[in-house]
């Protein structure tokens, strides 16, 4: 029997069909006498989504990147959404009924309007409203029981729907991939799915009364093609066309494991993003030339209080332990904006993404950013500690940032505590301010790392969440390429080397671009090492020529494009 639902997502596989349940809660409508009593279960129930949400950000964001990570920031502001939750709360007290009743009305009101949508975009929005709405409503009935993988390997997943939760979550060393009857090429689902790797279709309506589970399935992702109980010619197609992905596979295997070189021979570093508690075993030495950002926010933001000098110290020393001889480069707290830790009590603002956050907040709470910056130093005896000021904007605030650290260094030394006084001082250029000023910043840091992901926000004047202004938060915008390129330029002046973290760092199109600019550093999720090493490889002198040309004579981002796409396509 072969099936079609909505394909893109690449990959094919083979295994053993498994069922997920579908929900089981059932929502009745019950009388409270203590409707405060309901809205403080609403309110409890959020606050431990949230964390959820928080968790499964920074796990992804380690294992896959920022792009995809920020589904669970998406998830996040949903449920910080006061307005629709008061209204929740409004309707409990009126009406005297239980929270939950009131919830699913709610959820099912929003989710008509936007199941009436023209844009798919906007009716995805709907499914993700309705995700954070059922994980509400299993926390207020006393949660679920996770849906987990039973024994065997090579399995097959068909479920009405799989959210962003459920897909993270699954053990993808059995997983072979998943098949569900809901969502589309633009849902949260789908863009988790191809970050991981997991073959994939999705909207394939009436599945499920087709499967009955146990029997062998064939997923092809691009072409949204399901064969179930497979004949022996499919099997043997299906063999061929795997052999053929396995081949690809190994190739991008095998080039993680060389070094990247540009086509002059000169080497570019390509490094690993990391940032959860278990980085240490996550950084694999063997692809990577080191850490070109350790995220420390992870450590406030699960706390209840500041993290301890020795906690910190803790966690440092152990990832210069693992990177040995190869660059760790920590970055110092870079919090406010989209990410908070409760107990810091951080204002409220107006527009935090341009408040009080990283390096600003970290210059006025000089105890915190002492503690913090104790803690790095005294890890820099055991590894090739680094250290990286976030949100650097003017010279005055770099030049109070190492105050801080020179007073830091004193401290221990008076104490007799080992640290390396020769510790290199970098920072971040998240923005056009800093891009400007790159030539003075340059003749104060001993290195640059781009921050592609903030640089595109704030020169464009884009929320990077609002789907409708995309076209604009692009790698690609003409201005962010311009910035970049003179910030190289101006790095490269002063003898100091320049990197780009973030998922711009491993856009292929992109790469002609960056080796044109003599980009010294990229760093990644671990995930995306091979793939980046390999079409570095197929790339000439003559692309990068043409590359940079192209960028100086486009007008609009259509026609760079025009020129770059063909060139991400070779190797392939």
């Amino acid at each position: 029997m072969t099936l079609y639902g909505i394909g893109g997502i690449p990959g094919c596989a083979r295994g053993t069909a498994v069922i997920k349940p579908a929900r089981t809660i059932t929502v009745v409508r019950r009388s409270t006498e203590d409707p405060e009593a309901e809205c403080a279960r609403l309110s409890r129930a959020r606050e431990a989504a949230v964390a959820h949400a928080e968790a499964c950000y920074e796990s992804a964001l380690a294992e896959i990147g920022e792009d995809s990570a920020k589904i669970f920031r998406a998830y996040r502001e949903i449920l910080s959404d006061d307005a629709f939750f008061s209204v929740v709360e409004e309707r409990v007290r009126a009406e005297g009924v239980c929270i939950d009743s009131v919830l699913e009305e709610e959820k099912q009101n929003i989710a008509a309007v936007f199941a009436q949508q023209d844009d798919p975009y906007l009716r995805e929005r709907g499914t993700d409203i309705e995700n954070v709405c059922n994980e509400l409503l299993a926390a207020l009935y006393g949660g679920e029981e996770p849906f987990t993988l039973p024994e065997g390997d090579s399995l097959v997943v068909f479920a009405d729907d799989l959210t962003p939760t459920d897909t993270l979550k699954l053990d993808k060393a059995r997983l072979a991939g998943f098949v569900t009857e809901r969502g589309g090429a633009t849902s949260h689902t789908a863009i988790l799915a191809k970050t991981l790797g997991i073959p994939a279709i999705l909207g394939l309506e009436g599945v499920l009364g087709q499967v009955s589970g146990g029997e062998t399935a064939l997923l092809y992702g691009e072409e949204g093609r399901l064969i179930l109980s497979p004949d022996g010619e499919a099997l043997a197609q299906f063999r061929a066309d795997r052999e053929r992905h396995a081949r690809r596979g190994a190739r991008l295997a095998a080039a993680a494991l060389a070094p990247a070189l540009a086509p002059d021979g000169r080497t570019v570093h390509i490094c690993s993003n990391l940032g959860e508690a278990d980085s240490a075993q996550a950084f694999d030495g063997a692809i990577c030339d080191g850490v070109g950002l350790l995220r420390t926010e992870f450590l406030y933001m699960r706390c209840e209080h500041y993290p301890t000098e020795e906690e910190q110290f803790s966690f440092y020393r152990d990832m210069a332990l693992a990177t040995g001889e190869k660059a760790l480069i920590i970055r110092t707290l870079d919090i406010g904006g989209d990410k908070q830790a409760p107990y810091m009590d951080l204002p409220c603002e107006d527009n935090p993404f341009l408040g009080c956050r990283a390096i600003r907040l970290c210059l006025e709470r000089r105890d915190v950013f002492q503690t913090q910056l104790r803690a790095i130093l005294r890890a820099t005896p055991f590894g090739n500690v680094k250290i990286m000021f976030p949100m650097i904007v003017t010279l005055e605030e770099l030049l109070e940032a190492k105050a801080v650290l020179a007073q830091a260094m004193d401290e221990l030394e008076a104490e007799g505590t080992p640290f390396r006084r020769e510790v290199e001082v970098g920072i971040m250029v998240e923005t056009p301010a800093a891009a400007v000023l790159s030539d003075v910043l340059a003749r104060h840091a001993d290195f640059f790392s781009i921050g592609a992901n903030d640089l595109i926000q704030y020169t464009t004047a884009t929320d990077r969440m609002n789907q409708r202004l995309q076209y604009l938060y692009t790698s690609s915008n003409l201005s962010v390429l311009r910035l970049i390129r003179v910030v190289c330029k101006n790095a490269h002046a002063a003898g100091i080397p320049v990197g780009i973290c973030g998922e711009a760092a491993c856009e292929i199109p992109l790469l002609p671009l960056w080796l044109a600019f003599g980009v010294d550093e990229l760093s990644m999720a671990p995930s995306q090492i091979g793939l980046v090493k390999h079409h570095i490889a197929a790339l000439s002198g003559e692309d990068l020529r043409r590359a940079a040309e192209a960028l100086d004579g486009a007008g609009v981002i259509a026609d760079l494009r025009a020129v770059l796409a063909p060139l991400s396509e070779k190797g392939l």
